[in-house]
Formats: C-alpha cells, structure tokens, sequence
C-alpha cells in the first residue's frame, strides 16, 4: 500500500471501492438497521446515553 502526503480528489472520494461485499452483507446490514428502528420503540429496551459515554470512557 502506498502513502500519500496528498489529499485525494473529489473522484478518489466519491468512487466506490473495488473489493467486493461478501455475500450477505446487504440483507445483514439491513437486518441490523430495521432491528434497531424497531428497538426504539420500546424505550425500556434502549441504553442510556450516560451508560453508553461511560462504556467508551467518557463523563457526561
């Protein structure tokens, strides 16, 4: 891999990249995000965000 002082380009930024997902991943991904939105709407099953700065170190 090489390293580069330089900033990339608008196209280097916005071109896809060129390994390809593994089979899956897309239902996976969609999975999660749709298990998520259906966990807010029991608020008694979300995590609060003071717990969650604290897990990762940080006060609130």
């Amino acid at each position: 891999m090489k390293i580069s002082n330089e900033r990339p380009d608008l196209m280097e930024l916005t071109t896809a990249p060129s390994q390809a997902q593994e089979a899956g991943y897309d239902d996976w991904k969609e999975s999660k995000v749709r298990q998520a939105m259906d966990q807010t709407h029991d608020r008694s099953k979300m995590i609060p965000a003071h717990e969650v700065w604290e897990s990762f170190g940080f006060e609130h």
